[in-house]
């Protein structure tokens, strides 16, 4: 693919795109909230997991 081939291809994408709307970036931004809850969820309780079943190798 040539240069010029991308640059025509990109001119096209960005002719089809659009601003979203403020409901549109609202809910992208609620999922994105979201989803960091729940992997730093996760993380902890596998931390917590962890620090439980190792615990009891080093006699603490």
């Amino acid at each position: 693919m040539g240069i010029s081939e991308f640059v025509n291809d990109s001119r096209r994408i960005l002719k089809l795109a659009t601003k979203p709307s403020r409901k549109e970036m609202w809910m992208n931004t609620k999922v994105s909230i979201l989803a960091m809850f729940l992997v730093g969820l996760l993380s902890y309780l596998i931390q917590v997991l962890m620090t439980i079943i190792t615990g009891n190798w080093y006699g603490s």
